[in-house]
Parts: C-alpha cells; structure tokens; sequence
C-alpha cells in the first residue's frame, strides 16, 4: 500500500502538458527504424549484394555477339577465292559473323561463387536486423533517460515551490520572534540550492530531449514531445528470468548468431570455388560468318552466300602452373573461414553472458527499486515529523534542511531505480517469446 502510495504520488507531480502531438516510444522506435543512416547505408548494401548475386546467375547464360567489319587495304592482299598476292591495289573487304559461347564446366567455380554470393545476401539482411534490434536499445534506454530526467524536474520544480512557502512561512516566523533570525538566513540558502538543483533538472531534460532525437535522426527544428507510456501498474516487484528452453530458442533466432552461421557457409563456398580453380574448365562455343572481297568479280550477295561459314567448337582448359595464384587463393580463403568459425563462437559465448547478465542485472535493479522505495517512504515521513516541529519551534531550520535534502536525495534515487528497473525488464522481455 506504501509502495503505490508513493508511486502514485511522484506520478501526479508531473504537470499536465499542453495538448500537442507526443510520441510514445513504439513510434520513437519506428521513426528512428525508417530514417537512421546506417540503416540506410546497409539496406544499400543488400541492394548491392543482391546486384551481385543477379550477377553470379546470369553468368551461366551463353554470350552472344555479333562482328561486322570493312577493310580497305592498298598494299599487299590475299584473293581468298583464287588463293594469289595482289600487289599495290586497292582491296575493300567486307565481313560479318554471329558467335556464341557458354561455359560448360569450370571445376564448380562459378556454381560456388553464386551460392556465396546468396549468403553474402543472407549475411547482409541479419547485419540489418541486428542493427534494428541495437537501434531499439539505444531508443529504448533514450527514452527512459527523458522519462526519469522529467520526473526529477518536476519534482524539483514542486520541491523548488515548497521550500518558497516554506521560506515565507520562516519569515513570519522570524517576526513573531519564533525563530532565529539564523533561520530565514538557513532557508534563504536552501531556496538558492534548490534553484541550482532545478537549473540542472532542466538541462538535464534538453539534454536527454536531444540524445533521443539524435538517436532517432530527427530534425532539431521537429516540435517533439515523449509521450510516456509506463504507469505505475507496469513496475513488477518480480523477475521473471528466461528458461532454458527460452534461452536456446532465443540463440537460434539472434541476429548476430545467425548472420555469423551464415557468414560462414558464404566462406565455404568461397573455400570450394578457390579449389575449383585447379580443376579443368570447359566451354562450348558456336559461330557462323561470311565475307566479301573485291578481288573476287563474283557479285556482293553471290559472295556473302558462297562464303558462308558456320562453325561449332569445344575448349578445355587444364590449369599447369599460374605462379601459386590458386594456392594462394585457396589459403586464404581457408584462413578466413578459420577466423569466421572463431568469431562465431565469440559471438555465441557473448550471447549467452548477455543473457545472464540481463537477468542478473534486472534482479539488482529490482533490490535497489525495493530498496530506495522504502528509504524514501521512510525519508517521507521524517520530513513531516521535522516540519510539524519546525513549524512549532522544536526544531531549528538547520534540522529541517537536512531532512529535506535526505527526502530530496531519496526521491532522486528512486526515480533513477525505477526508470533502470523498468529498462531491464524490457530488456529481459526480448529473450522471452
């Protein structure tokens, strides 16, 4: 009952805004999802890989062209019909050919280099789900800072009010010889230290104001206002940790792990495709030309058919010495599928200690929430003990400053255990489906 009670007033200290359009943090999230650069720059990327892997695919489709060309010559030349040297004459010649080529086997170089190709894609699009998920932290953890910066600002600015009725207050006390003259001097010094605590509770919102913009890609010039969508309903006095089950189902569907399996199967590939390159390579290819000749008297079409000249050709190409190029290739690539399986398994361990720390930190924060709860419940009630005796005069206002000022420095660490009580919950709740 205490601990609502108390929730409830630290709640309705914040005074109502004026109505305008606010952001709640779903829309802070999905904002900053659409606009952040680096967002931007990796979905380029995937365009890019995708390009590429288009590419790989295409190169199994045969190549066609077509070769057209006028010769003029005016020393020596060969009649192609009659086989005999012309001398110093002038000789036009006229071709045209249709090729064709496709390879038919190139030790799988090109089939691997697609399927990379295909993870690099793969790769590529878990890069950008892990930097959405990244991005929804740092939002996250922004917008809680705005939260707990307003909360104490308001609370500040109330406190601020109080203690200048209660300086008023002091003041008549003082001319009814009540109270020291020491006294309102005492309070005087406690209204200026309340000032300087509600100047820094105001930079402290502009501040957290524009670290959350920022993270958000958002205009300066943008009217923004948080929304703020936790109630005090929302703070759970129990953690519920991941499960086992929970855990491993959350390792089989983190980005980073993921993309990392996946980063791995592309160098694979690439392992395959640089052994291919000691292998044989086939290719087929098929043609047909014709040509004319001035030095022939047969007419323009008469030659062009005459001469026609189709033909159909096999290459093989066996690989003997290309100055350790392959070789090289080849342990390279196996050094970087080495060095991919050890970041893999960085990455997992990192994972699962994320996790764990997750929990862990989430039940301290509980503690520290119980904990500064109760010493401001505690703190709550000396201050109205030692105002009702101030006000009497059985206390001095010396006694009264540091009640205030422990009550003060006891809402202040509440507000902070709570909005940091409140992240590691929704922290806690991305590892539970």
């Amino acid at each position: 009952m205490k601990r609502t009670a108390i929730i409830l007033f630290l709640c309705t200290l914040a005074a109502p805004l004026p109505a305008q359009d606010t952001w709640p943090l779903e829309r802070c999230i999905q904002y900053a999802l659409e606009h952040n650069i680096d967002l931007r720059e990796k979905q380029v990327e995937i365009a890019v890989r995708q390009t590429d892997l288009t590419q790989k695919r295409l190169a199994w489709l045969p190549s066609l062209s077509i070769q057209l060309g006028q010769d003029w010559n005016w020393g020596r030349s060969v009649d192609m019909q009659e086989l005999v040297i012309i001398r110093n004459a002038l000789t036009q010649a006229t071709g045209a050919s249709l090729t064709a080529s496709v390879p038919v086997f190139n030790g799988g170089v090109r089939h691997h280099q697609r399927l990379a190709a295909r993870k690099a894609v793969e790769v590529a699009t878990l890069e950008a789900e892990d930097l959405r998920t990244a991005l929804e932290t740092d939002v996250t953890r922004a917008y809680l800072e705005l939260m707990l910066a307003r909360q104490i600002h308001t609370y500040s600015r109330e406190s601020h009010a109080a203690i200048l009725q209660q300086r008023d207050r002091t003041a008549q006390l003082v001319e009814a010889g009540s109270q020291p003259q020491s006294a309102l001097n005492e309070m005087e010094a406690q209204v200026a230290a309340e000032k300087a605590t509600l100047v820094t509770a105001e930079s402290r919102v502009r501040t957290a104001t524009l670290s959350l913009m920022r993270f958000m890609n958002l205009p300066g010039d943008t009217p923004f206002t948080a929304g703020d969508p936790f109630g005090p309903d929302s703070v759970a006095t129990r953690v519920v940790l991941p499960t086992a089950v929970q855990t491993e189902a959350w390792l089989q569907r983190d980005p980073r792990i993921r993309s990392a399996a996946a980063h791995i199967a592309q160098l694979r590939y690439d392992e395959r495709a640089a052994k291919g390159l000691f292998l044989p390579s086939l290719s087929a290819s098929a043609g047909y030309g014709t040509f004319y000749s001035s030095t022939n008297e047969e007419p323009f079409r008469t030659q062009l058919d005459e001469n026609r000249n189709p033909s159909v050709s096999l290459r093989l190409t066996i690989p003997i010495f290309d100055s350790w190029q392959a070789a090289t290739q080849l342990k390279k690539s196996r050094l970087a599928l080495d060095m991919a399986r050890l970041t893999a398994e960085k990455i997992q361990t990192q994972v699962l200690e994320e996790i764990r720390s997750a929990g862990i930190e989430a039940e301290n924060c509980l503690q520290q929430y119980l904990s500064s709860e109760e010493t401001l419940h505690a703190m709550q009630r000396l201050l109205e003990i030692t105002e009702a005796k101030y006000n009497l005069g059985a206390a001095t206002a010396l006694d009264y400053i540091v009640a205030r000022n422990k009550r003060l420095k006891a809402a202040t660490d509440f507000l902070q255990a709570k909005w940091q009580y409140l992240f590691q919950l929704r922290l806690l709740e991305r590892y539970r489906p």
